[in-house]
């Protein structure tokens, strides 16, 4: 069982590196890489957030977010402004949203492409398993 168990762990880690690597490969015309636009689309769905909450919402370090909203405020993609106490929330500008509308193509082609060996019932399976995963209590 535990030889099953590493293996499932493996080839979770490898789908996602690769699913990772075709966003990666169709956004690098934009200039963005995923992680860049996870952030921005999660702005888009909830502006004025902070950078932690942004963060949790991108499934990210608030380091690694706060390194990216830096990056892609000075390329003018997001405003960053003063909120209650130090926190900074964030807000898509016009060429932010612009982007993202030029990026829907290019996330729709990878994510078919990322999903294209699988029929409609076996992706809907593969969400079950792994929110049963992600909600299971795991004890070190």
């Amino acid at each position: 069982m535990q030889d099953s168990l590493r293996l499932a762990a493996l080839s979770l880690k490898r789908a996602q590196i690769a699913k990772s690597g075709a966003f990666d490969r169709n956004l690098a015309s934009l200039g963005l890489t995923m992680a860049q636009w996870v952030v921005l689309d999660r702005i888009r769905a909830h502006p004025a957030q902070s950078t932690h909450a942004l963060a949790k919402a991108s499934l990210m370090t608030d380091q690694s977010v706060g390194e990216l909203v830096a990056k892609l405020a000075k390329r003018g993609l997001i405003q960053r402004v003063a909120g209650p106490g130090r926190s900074i929330r964030h807000h898509l500008t016009d060429a932010g949203a612009e982007l993202l509308e030029k990026a829907a193509p290019l996330v729709a082609d990878a994510l078919e492409s990322a999903f294209a060996g699988l029929s409609h019932s076996e992706i809907e399976q593969l969400i079950q398993l792994l929110d049963r995963i992600a909600t299971t209590k795991m004890e070190v």
